[in-house]
């Protein structure tokens, strides 16, 4: 079973409006499933994937004679391999006009982001790949980003806390999704084989993987919460410069994603440091050994988990429809904090997470009523994301949403 992906619209204009395009992600969330949809659609593309050794040693060994072997469009996997690429891909794109000439996959940010932005610079749109959100898992994906209104009900499938819960450990990555009989603990105990031994070995020389193991299942216990080198390296045995290489390295790689303060004139940046979300919560459980949705509804991080899987919901359908929304968390001098907050059009909406299936207004008052008071006129309508089955209000700026409804 192949899953629509809501990205695909914004893929297809966006080759068709840049001379390059790359769609860059964690392995294995669909990258080359959608720029295969794309290419088919636009037609007149040779597909090339660097996962192939030979592949990659022509191409680094004489980067402009490599392309001059391929003249035509380029479907390019696994790009990041390559980096020599960039500086001939820019030489060629200036000789001619014309849209999509190259259209790539990568596997790892920065570094290929760096090349493509030294190279690259205005002839290539970048987009960013993730797991399925809940409503690509549920076939629907036309949903946009979500924005809180008073009014707005959402379509999800609903169900009680279980089955959201059952949707939490099982995360976004496509292949959990596509055969009921999946087991999804062995597809993330390969995946993360898989990891180390493709994108984690290409990067840095690690000499023992176990202590690798061990520092994911760290960031993994403290997803939601602010990033803390020191915490990290005492808890994996490290040392703190290698704890910033290695978390580091699950950025790039999209296994991480950093979540920073906001602040204005009237709020000094009382949290310096960003929150460190997992982009996956199934990969986040099953490092927490969260098996199943009774596991995840009774473990200590359950709330952890939730915020971890509503957060990246709201951030992915904003990227997926090419949103010029930006997100931030509140947290000001007294420890008051809003879990995210949603900026776009001038406005900041706050937004709150909550395990419990009933929620009440003094449950979020305090970081509301710290942020509104900091963020004044451009505070927008706010929303709590929670564990209940109702659509409701909480009062006359602040929504109530079930999760398993968005």
């Amino acid at each position: 079973m192949e899953f629509e992906r809501s990205m695909e619209s914004l893929a297809r204009e966006v080759a068709s409006t840049f001379r390059a395009m790359v769609v860059s992600g964690p392995r294995q969330v669909g990258k080359t499933w959608l720029l295969r949809k794309v290419t088919k659609a636009l037609g007149g593309y040779e597909e090339l994937s660097f996962d192939d050794p030979a592949l990659v040693e022509q191409a680094r060994t004489d980067p402009g004679l490599f392309l001059q072997m391929h003249p035509g469009k380029l479907y390019l996997d696994e790009v990041q391999r390559v980096p020599e690429l960039f500086p001939a891909m820019k030489r060629e794109l200036d000789r001619e006009d014309g849209t999509g000439r190259y259209l790539m996959t990568g596997s790892q940010q920065f570094p290929m982001s760096k090349g493509l932005g030294e190279s690259l610079a205005g002839r290539v749109g970048v987009l960013r790949l993730n797991g399925l959100t809940k409503a690509e898992a549920e076939g629907r994906p036309g949903v946009g980003g979500y924005v809180p209104t008073m009014t707005a009900r959402g379509g999800g499938a609903g169900g009680g806390v279980r089955e959201l819960y059952a949707a939490v450990v099982k995360g976004g990555y496509p292949e959990c999704h596509r055969r009921p009989e999946m087991n999804v603990r062995r597809y993330f105990a390969s995946y993360i084989e898989t990891y180390i031994e493709r994108d984690v070995r290409d990067m840095v020389d690690i000499s023992n993987v176990g202590t690798f193991r061990t520092f994911m299942r760290v960031c993994a216990a403290r997803t939601g919460q602010l990033l803390n080198y020191a915490d990290l390296a005492r808890d994996s045995g490290v040392s703190v410069p290698t704890a910033r290489k290695w978390l580091s390295m699950l950025e790039t790689t999209g296994i991480v994603w950093l979540l920073h303060p906001y602040h204005n004139n009237l709020v000094k940046r009382a949290a310096k440091t960003p929150k460190l979300y997992f982009t996956d919560s199934g990969l986040c459980s099953h490092l927490l050994g969260v098996a199943s949705a009774e596991a995840g509804l009774e473990s200590a991080d359950s709330g952890a988990l939730l915020e971890t899987f509503a957060v990246m919901e709201i951030c992915k359908r904003h990227w997926y429809a090419g949103s010029d929304a930006h997100f931030w968390f509140f947290r000001d001098g007294e420890g008051r904090e809003v879990d995210l907050l949603l900026e776009r059009e001038g406005r900041l909406h706050p937004i709150e997470v909550k395990r419990a299936t009933m929620v009440r207004e003094r449950d979020v008052r305090p970081g509301m009523r710290a942020f509104r008071a900091a963020a004044g006129a451009s505070a927008g309508t706010g929303a709590v994301l929670y564990g209940g089955e109702t659509f409701g209000a909480l009062d006359s700026q602040t929504v109530l949403v079930p999760i398993a409804k968005m």
